[in-house]
């Protein structure tokens, strides 16, 4: 292939993750007023009458009136919207969540296990309280945040309440875990530079250390939901936490600076755990042909347009990342999880081999790498792919 068709062929992914982009915009464009109204079947004729705040009457009587606020607040993948309706009596009649970067397992759970129904008939100037789930703190918490906001705006707006302002609860600080995951790269690049005798020693302390801290700990395991956040730039509105997408940027930075795949070789801890329970069998890395690598290649860019047109980076998680280390997820992700649990018994990491968005996005940076800025003879010689060895 000549550099100038590898060129256009560099350009058409971005082109088209933009206009994947631009089409969500529009499509938003007047979806909040129809949201608003599809919230409960009793509210009609919504309408604003401030930021972030309308007004609208009910289908069944027509001396209540309905006060609906929105508020957005920084959950774990990104901004979670949600609104709060209150009627003329003080009393909040319905709420919902408008729009969530969060994995749909987590919003399944917090709707499952009553977070929003816990504030259904409560009165705004009681200081309404619901508890966060255990299992998906952030995204709960964010939840309660905002219905809690948005009530308050009414309360303040159109009945005088007096807002109360509550303590943020104490964290794990950002600064914090982007040390700690700058550590985990620049431990991954001392390994690669030889200097280390015992190298694959060393490698493996690395791994196991991942497991835990990356994983357990600070939930730094990035998916395709991340690299969506990354690109519609929700991150810069807000995030609970963001360890995974620090690693991200970590990880393609080190790439581009030092054209190996550190993440994927000596830090991914979802790959650690593959690759422990592949050495109980001895097991070899599976047989991956051709078109499986442009089959994932494709599916990969199809998923990401779909979750930037409609928004959500919700719609990229196939993962089973979360069920491994959150111990959340689908019963489709729970399906997946088991399936490649049995899989690492027979197949060295078989999902980092055939399944994996992470290498797909690598192949991308390196084959647009060497189209803007083509390698030397001497580089070129090297291996195209680094895949555990």
């Amino acid at each position: 292939m000549s550099r100038f068709s590898r060129l256009i062929a560099s350009l058409l992914v971005p082109l088209a993750l933009i206009l994947a982009w631009a089409g969500g915009q529009y499509r938003a464009t007047g979806v909040v007023l129809e949201q608003l109204s599809n919230i409960a079947d009793d509210i009609i004729e919504v309408r604003p009458i401030g930021d972030n705040l309308y007004k609208a009457k009910s289908r069944t009587n027509q001396d209540t009136i309905f006060y609906v606020a929105t508020a957005c607040e920084p959950s774990y993948g990104g901004l979670m919207e949600v609104a709060a309706v209150i009627d003329n009596d003080k009393q909040i009649r319905h709420t919902a969540i408008l729009s969530s970067s969060d994995t749909r397992s987590y919003l399944e759970k917090i709707t499952g296990l009553g977070v929003l129904q816990g504030f259904i008939d409560k009165r705004i100037d009681h200081s309404p309280q619901v508890d966060a789930v255990s299992g998906a703190t952030l995204s709960s918490a964010a939840v309660i945040r905002g219905i809690e906001r948005a009530a308050q705006q009414i309360g303040s707006t159109e009945f005088g309440i007096r807002q109360v302002k509550k303590q943020a609860e104490p964290a794990t600080p950002e600064t914090l875990k982007l040390a700690v995951i700058c550590l985990f790269f620049v431990a991954a690049f001392i390994i690669t530079t030889g200097k280390i005798k015992k190298k694959n020693r060393a490698r493996a302390v690395l791994l196991s250390t991942s497991v835990v801290v990356l994983g357990f700990w600070l939930g730094a395991q990035y998916s395709l939901a991340t690299v969506v956040s990354l690109l519609n730039g929700s991150w810069v509105k807000g995030m609970s936490s963001y360890a995974a997408l620090l690693c991200l940027v970590l990880a393609i930075l080190a790439f581009l600076v030092t054209r190996k795949n550190l993440f994927c070789t000596y830090i991914c801890p979802f790959g650690a755990i593959q690759e422990g329970l592949g050495k109980i069998t001895g097991c070899s890395a599976p047989v991956q042909q051709k078109w499986m690598v442009w089959a994932g290649r494709s599916w990969v860019l199809m998923v990401l347009m779909a979750a930037l047109y409609y928004k959500s980076p919700s719609y990229a998680m196939y993962e089973p990342f979360g069920k491994v280390f959150n111990f959340i997820g689908s019963g489709i992700i729970y399906s997946i999880t088991i399936l490649v649990v049995l899989a690492s018994l027979m197949f060295k990491r078989p999902w980092c081999h055939l399944f994996c968005p992470t290498s797909a996005i690598i192949s991308y940076l390196r084959f647009a790498r060497r189209a803007f800025a083509p390698q030397p003879a001497s580089a070129k010689a090297q291996p195209v792919r680094e895949i555990v060895k």
